[in-house]
C-alpha cells in the first residue's frame, strides 16, 4: 500500500511521478519500489507506455481520487500514439496498459506499431531548459513533460526553443526511475541553426500532436482515413473524380512543401525515383502500420487539422464501378477533331500526335481503330541515320561529370551519401547509359572511387562525431550510432565506432 502520492503535475509523464515518489521516499531498491507501487514485482520497460496501472491504483490510499483512466489518458503518450488506430485496437492497447500483458508475448510497443515501423521513437527523454528553470524557481523541482516526448518534436511549444536530449533512456529492460533534476538537465539553451521555415513547420507539427494528446477524438478505421485523404487530394486537383491519384503530382507538391532537410529530420525522407517510397505507399488502402508522425506530416501538407479529419461525417474516397462509354457518341465530331490535329501538326508522328491530343487519341484508338490507322501518319521509313557517336569524346566528358559529381556528393551537407555508380548517376540526373562499357575510363574511375560498406560506415561515423561535437552533445557510442543512422543493434557499426572513438 502506498502511503502518499506526489501531486500529479499537468502534462507530466507517469514515469516522472514514480521517479519523484522514489526520491521523496528515499527508496534505493528498484524492486522494492515496484512491489510497493504495484503490489508485486512487474517489469517496467517503457516510460511512454507503462502497464499494470490498475494494480497501481489499487495500491493507492483509499482517499485517493486518482483513476486508471486519468493516468492513461493524461499522463502517458497513449492518446497520441493510438489516434490513428481503430477503436478496437485502441481498446486493446488501453486494456493492456491497465491490466498488463500478463505474460503475453505481445509487447505493448509492438501493439502500438513500433515493431515494423521505420519511424523510431526517441531513445532518450527530452526537456526544455527554460521550462526546467521555471519549474525549479516556482515548484522547487522539475518533471518530464509528455509533449516534449512527442515523436518528431524538436521545439518547446511554449518557449519556441530547441528541446535538449537528456541521458535518461525512454525504453529498456528494467528502467531506472530518474528525476528531471540538475544531474540530467540544465538551463543552457541550445543554439538554433535550423531555418525559420523548418522551425515553423515543426511548431505546427507539435501543436497538432498536442491537440491529439488533449482531445479525446473518436477513433476511425484506416480505410476511412485513407478515403478522407483521397477526398482532400481530389479537392486540390491531385486526384481524378473517381479518386485515382496523380501520384507524380502529389509527390512533387509534397516535396515542394517540405524541405528535404526537414523530411530527413522527421525520419521521412523520400527518394522520388523509388516506386516504393513511403509516400507512394501511404495513401494506399492496405492495413500496414503508419506512424502518427507521417499522418501529421500528411495532414499538414493537406492544410487540414486533426479535428477536421476525425469530425468529418462522410467520406467518398475512390468511386467503385466502371464508367460506361458510348462508342457511337459524337464519332463524326471526334474524327473531325483528329483530322484537324493532323493538319495543324504537319510532319508529326503518331507518338507526337498522341501527346498533343491525349484524351481524343485514347478514345479513337479504342472505338475507331481502323479509321485511325488508315488516316494517321506512320513513322517514316528510311530516315537518315544518326551520326556515329564519338565514344572516346563522350567518355572524356562523362569522366569530367562523374568526377565533379563525386566531389559534390562528398561535400554535401547533411547525412553522407554512399559513393556508388548509382548515386553518381542520380546526382548527374542521367540514365542507365552511364554504365555503357564503351565509357571505359568513366567506369574505371567509378570502380576506383566506389565505397564498400565499411568505408562508408567509417565516413558516416566521422561525420556524426563531428556534428555532435559542434552541437555540444555527449559522445557515447550508442548516441553516435543513432546519430549516424545505424540503429541501436548494429554490432558491426558499434565495433567501428569504438575503434574510431579510441583513436580520437
Amino acid at each position: 500500500m502506498i502511503n502518499f502520492l506526489p501531486e500529479l503535475y499537468e502534462n507530466e509523464l507517469f514515469y516522472s511521478v514514480i521517479a519523484r515518489y522514489q526520491r521523496k521516499c528515499g527508496m534505493i531498491s528498484v524492486r522494492a519500489l515496484i512491489e510497493d507501487l504495484f503490489g508485486s514485482y512487474v517489469l517496467v520497460s517503457s516510460s511512454y507506455f507503462p502497464q499494470y496501472i490498475d494494480s497501481f491504483v489499487k495500491c493507492l490510499p483509499q482517499t485517493s481520487k486518482v483513476t486508471s483512466k486519468e493516468i492513461i489518458e493524461k499522463h502517458t503518450l497513449f492518446p497520441f500514439y493510438t489516434s490513428f488506430l481503430s477503436q478496437e485496437k485502441t481498446d486493446l492497447i488501453y486494456d493492456t496498459i491497465g491490466k498488463g500483458s500478463n505474460g503475453s508475448k505481445k509487447n505493448i510497443e509492438k501493439l502500438i506499431g513500433f515493431g515494423g515501423s521505420k519511424v523510431r521513437k526517441p531513445s532518450y527523454l527530452k526537456y526544455c531548459p527554460v521550462c526546467f528553470k521555471e519549474d525549479i524557481d516556482t515548484l522547487g523541482e522539475s518533471y518530464w513533460r509528455i509533449n516534449h516526448q512527442i515523436i518528431g518534436a524538436y521545439y518547446c511549444s511554449k518557449h519556441h526553443i530547441l528541446l535538449k536530449e537528456s541521458p535518461v533512456l525512454s525504453t529498456g529492460s528494467g528502467l531506472e526511475f530518474i528525476c528531471a533534476d540538475e544531474e540530467v538537465c540544465n538551463e543552457k539553451i541550445v543554439a538554433d541553426d535550423y531555418s525559420d521555415t523548418i522551425k515553423q513547420l515543426n511548431l505546427q507539427h507539435i501543436h497538432t500532436a498536442e491537440s491529439l494528446l488533449n482531445k479525446n477524438l473518436q477513433r476511425k478505421e484506416l480505410n476511412y482515413i485513407i478515403n478522407y485523404y483521397i477526398d482532400r487530394l481530389r479537392e486540390k486537383g491531385l486526384a481524378s473524380r473517381n479518386g485515382n491519384l496523380y501520384m507524380k503530382d502529389v509527390q512533387e507538391r509534397f516535396l515542394h512543401y517540405y524541405p528535404t532537410q526537414y523530411l530527413e529530420m522527421m525520419q521521412s525522407g523520400i527518394d522520388p525515383d523509388s516506386p516504393t517510397n513511403w509516400l507512394r505507399l501511404f495513401i494506399r488502402n492496405n492495413q500496414k502500420n503508419r506512424s502518427p508522425l507521417r499522418h501529421l506530416l500528411f495532414l499538414q501538407f493537406l492544410g487540414v487539422s486533426a479535428e477536421n479529419l476525425f469530425q468529418e461525417k462522410r467520406v467518398i474516397g475512390k468511386k467503385s464501378g466502371s464508367v460506361k462509354h458510348n462508342p457511337n457518341f459524337s464519332i463524326h465530331q471526334r474524327r473531325e477533331n483528329w483530322l484537324r490535329l493532323i493538319a495543324e501538326n504537319p510532319g508529326a508522328n503518331r507518338s507526337q500526335l498522341k501527346d498533343k491530343g491525349k484524351g481524343l487519341h485514347t478514345w479513337i484508338c479504342k472505338y475507331d481503330w481502323d479509321w485511325y490507322d488508315n488516316v494517321t501518319p506512320k513513322a517514316q521509313l528510311g530516315k537518315e541515320k544518326v551520326s556515329t557517336i564519338d565514344w572516346e569524346k563522350r567518355d572524356e566528358e562523362c569522366l569530367r561529370l562523374a568526377t565533379g559529381a563525386v566531389e559534390k556528393l562528398l561535400k554535401k551537407q547533411g547525412k553522407p551519401i554512399r559513393i556508388t555508380t548509382e548515386s553518381v548517376r542520380k546526382e548527374l540526373g542521367i540514365g542507365q547509359w552511364l554504365r555503357n562499357p564503351k565509357l571505359a575510363r568513366t567506369n574505371q574511375y567509378l570502380q576506383e572511387v566506389k565505397e564498400d560498406i565499411v568505408e562508408f560506415r567509417i565516413r558516416k561515423i566521422r561525420w556524426a562525431i563531428k556534428e555532435m561535437i559542434q552541437k555540444g552533445e555527449t559522445l557515447t557510442p550508442y548516441k553516435i550510432q543513432l546519430y549516424a543512422g545505424f540503429g541501436g543493434r548494429n554490432k558491426e557499426a558499434r565495433k567501428l565506432i569504438l575503434e574510431i572513438k579510441n583513436r580520437l
